[in-house]
């Protein structure tokens, strides 16, 4: 079954045919760590969708989804915003990129969403479809979509799906899960504290290191999970932009492409502990944020080898879940 729509098809001829890259026993090694370490804490919803997949398909994603913010989001609700000062550690040229990105995110026009509907986020995705353990293999480009309700409830989540491969997935919390951290909807967001240091402090607290990795890290995972496949408060995308600034070790990327060959400029961090990249990509005229890129990075200075990848093509509000954006179904 084709899902590709038009612009995908046209787009599509211009990325190389999917092919195996070696890796390393030292990376293998790492990865199946992390994966181990994160099956026994709490899972993000894209693997948690998973489950539901046939076992090939759950081995052929568990390395890309294992590297991609497969952190625990614990802690209290959003706290009330007050003033924190915080130093500025961000490259200068990664300070200006979220600078400019929060500036447009405050120039955008704040959506009306009721509890009764869902986020819905259409995108292409590249993804590795290889075996757990074995050589990165990407598969062909394809479209993915998602529908994510807004009820606060701890059974909110009980009609959210992705609709990819052919396939609609539902997604599972495991139990109750209320708005928070883990399910982030768009009011428990325009909840957060908008003074980025203060945010900083709050995304500290739920951000939990995996194996070993730098708070650092996980706070930069965390504020991508938020970002990615979301439609934020105005005034929390731009704190969280300006929150990244905090963080060590966040570099920019010129040139950076996301999953369909936008060129835009890139924001990214290296996890040490991992050895992989996670690079966001902004447009680099409008700043709005384009896709995700993400690598294996190698000790011995070889090119970095891309796992994964997202174009996002479209953002919106609907009233249920599967529902397409202008549609009445």
């Amino acid at each position: 079954m084709n899902d590709l729509s038009p612009d995908l098809v046209e787009l599509r001829g211009s990325h190389p045919a999917p092919h195996d890259i070696a890796l390393s026993s030292e990376h293998r090694d790492r990865l199946r760590s992390r994966v181990d370490t994160a099956i026994g804490r709490h899972e993000t919803r894209r693997r948690l969708a998973l489950a539901v997949a046939a076992p090939a398909t759950v081995l052929a994603c568990a390395s890309a989804v294992a590297a991609v913010a497969v952190l625990a989001l614990t802690g209290p609700s959003p706290a009330t915003t007050a003033t924190v000062d915080r130093p500025v550690l961000a490259s200068a040229a990664a300070v200006r990129v979220l600078d400019r990105a929060a500036d447009r995110a405050l120039a955008t026009t704040a959506p009306v969403v009721r509890e009764d509907q869902f986020v819905y986020t259409r995108s292409a995705t590249l993804t590795n479809e290889g075996t757990f353990g074995g050589a990165v293999s990407l598969g062909d480009l394809h479209t993915r979509e998602i529908w994510l309700g807004q009820d606060p409830g701890p059974f909110g989540w009980r009609d959210d799906v992705i609709r990819e491969l052919g396939q609609d997935w539902p997604l599972e919390s495991g139990g109750p899960s209320p708005a928070g951290a883990r399910r982030p909807t768009y009011a428990w967001l325009a909840a957060l504290p908008t003074d980025p240091g203060a945010l900083l402090d709050e995304l500290e607290h739920v951000a939990v290191p995996v194996d070993g990795q730098s708070q650092d890290q996980a706070v930069f995972d965390v504020v991508g999970n938020l970002l990615s496949e979301q439609l934020l408060p105005p005034p929390t995308a731009a704190a969280l932009y300006r929150a990244v600034t905090l963080v060590d070790g966040v570099e920019v990327d010129r040139g950076a492409t996301d999953a369909l060959g936008r060129r835009g400029v890139g924001i990214s961090r290296a996890d040490e502990r991992f050895h992989t990249r996670t690079t966001w990509i902004f447009d680099s005229e409008t700043f709005e944020l384009r896709g995700t890129k993400w690598f294996f990075t190698h000790a011995d200075g070889s090119p970095d080898t891309l796992f994964g990848a997202t174009a996002v093509l479209e953002t919106a509000v609907v009233d249920r879940a599967g529902q397409e954006p202008g549609s009445s179904t």
